[in-house]
């Protein structure tokens, strides 16, 4: 492993045998890739409401495709309470039969003293058409990552690295999570006249937000299993060609249904993920507010058939590719 030392006393572990961790410089980096995360505690709280995990760009090792899986707050489904929980993923599809044995490191960079901590699985892991994901769901307390002391997050910012045991020597990917942020508004409204009039799926003008640009769709007598019952709202990210190849926007926005007799607006916080792949996804809350509401004057929320929605884009994320 190179240069490699002793466990400080403030990151003491009491978990499998099966993992060990080592210290090792920071002149070796990752050698398959490495993620730098800025702004952590935003998108920590972000993939807290819906996403959970934080999913890398891909890499090659080997000649398959590959990323890593990190849940900032642990994998519950597979008891990380307490944890940072790294998993490895192989993208490509294996033919049943076919396998690939892997040992893989996760390493996490101490800023402060300029080394990377060393977590490894000693068990190979048996890659193929029905397990294609290994990791630790154990890999650091939280408690040890948050210890301003260790140097693994410094001014909310922390990075991540893999090295992936099918060995070649390669260079690694090198990729950043980052928060965008722009001068433009945040929000956009969308005044809707004739709403009775409306067919089952309606779209808005094209708009941009955080220099990315959006649609809304809404279905007013709703959709799916809501059909008749909630309206349903959506957004639809069209900046596909705004992004890379393999990048990834994390969202967290507000859709909202305004209230014109009062301020008591009826209002969803979500967040989804939207990828390069995607030609045009679109995500939202099919169950955002009773149509019976709608129809009622008494409530504010349409009044002279005019209905306002709007949809408040909060925090938004970008992973690319360096």
């Amino acid at each position: 492993m190179g240069s490699s030392g002793y466990l400080p006393h403030t990151m003491k572990f009491e978990d499998s045998a099966d993992i060990i961790r080592s210290i090792r410089s920071g002149e070796q980096p990752p050698m398959h890739y490495k993620l730098d995360v800025k702004s952590f505690s935003q998108i920590r709280s972000v993939l807290a409401i819906k996403c959970k995990v934080l999913e890398s760009t891909e890499f090659f090792v080997g000649g398959y495709r590959w990323v890593i899986q990190i849940y900032l707050n642990g994998n519950e489904n597979d008891n990380g309470e307490g944890y940072i929980s790294i998993y490895l993923k192989l993208c490509d599809k294996l033919n049943y039969g076919s396998f690939i044995n892997v040992i893989f490191r996760a390493l996490v960079y101490d800023q402060q003293r300029d080394k990377y901590l060393v977590i490894q699985d000693l068990r190979e892991k048996r890659f193929d058409a029905t397990n294609p994901i290994w990791g630790m769901s154990k890999a650091l307390p939280q408690a040890v990552f948050h210890a301003s002391c260790n140097g693994f997050l410094v001014r909310d910012q922390c990075t991540f690295g893999t090295e992936v045991f099918i060995i070649y020597a390669t260079t690694p990917t090198i990729a950043e999570v980052s928060s965008i942020h722009s001068s433009s508004t945040c929000i956009y409204t969308w005044r809707i006249e004739k709403f009775s009039e409306l067919p089952d799926d309606e779209c808005s003008p094209e708009f941009t937000i955080k220099d990315h640009t959006w649609k809304l769709n809404v279905n007013p007598r709703g959709y799916g299993s809501y059909k008749g019952k909630r309206l349903s709202l959506f957004l639809a990210f069209t900046g596909r060609r705004e992004l890379t190849a393999g990048s990834k926007l994390y969202t967290q926005y507000e859709m909202r249904v305004k209230n014109q007799l009062n301020f008591e607006d009826q209002s969803v916080t979500t967040a989804c993920t939207f990828e390069y792949s995607d030609e045009v996804k679109s995500v939202g809350i099919v169950n955002l507010i009773p149509i019976s509401d709608l129809h009622n004057p008494s409530k504010g929320f349409v009044m002279d058939d005019v209905i306002i929605l709007e949809v408040c884009i909060t925090r938004l994320f970008l992973l690319k590719t360096m």
